[in-house]
């Protein structure tokens, strides 16, 4: 009963995901037609923040309300995703295929989304198992121990406030000149 529940929330929250992947698409090639480089809107949302902000939405009761927050992170989720790794094949790449003669647009549409498709599917399918995972242990443990779910609850959200705040500081204070890869 659990597995089957956690597979139609799973199903459900990929859906979301897939529609919040086409808008977030659309954003980062349009904005990677204009510019190269993404801006702060762009590193907005990671693992731990989406693991914060999903316990935050798992106190609320309506499906409708708990949906729109879920697409809003999943735009912000894969666009960072996306962006990224477009940055970083940008970055390596551009000089070469531009000069073998690719016009921008060629580039563009044939090299950075045939390569980037395989990180979108990988930020779907994280996104998705992420948020549910998340929100199947709170309702099991909602639902098991009603009286301590409240304390596992704080725990987990101070745990991935805490988490939040390192990555925020390794991303800030990290060498700039250093490829991560």
């Amino acid at each position: 009963m659990l597995a089957f529940e956690f597979l139609l929330k799973f199903a459900y929250s990929l859906i979301i995901t897939m529609v919040a992947t086409t808008f977030a698409g659309a954003t980062v090639f349009s904005f990677y037609k204009v510019s190269r480089k993404p801006g702060l809107s762009f590193k907005i949302m990671n693992v731990p923040l989406l693991g914060l902000l999903t316990i935050i939405i798992s106190f609320v009761t309506d499906s409708k309300i708990t949906s729109a927050f879920l697409f809003f992170f999943a735009y912000l989720f894969i666009m960072r995703r996306l962006s990224e790794h477009l940055s970083k094949f940008d970055d390596v790449f551009r000089a070469f295929f531009l000069s073998m003669g690719y016009t921008r647009q060629e580039y563009l549409m044939n090299i950075l989304f045939k390569y980037g498709k395989w990180k979108l599917i990988n930020s779907m399918l994280s996104f998705s198992f992420i948020t549910t995972s998340i929100l199947v242990v709170l309702s099991e443990t909602r639902r098991l121990i009603p009286d301590q779910a409240a304390s596992i609850t704080a725990v987990l959200l101070v745990l991935f406030a805490i988490i939040y705040a390192f990555n925020w500081i390794g991303e800030r204070d990290g060498n700039k000149l250093s490829n991560p890869e």
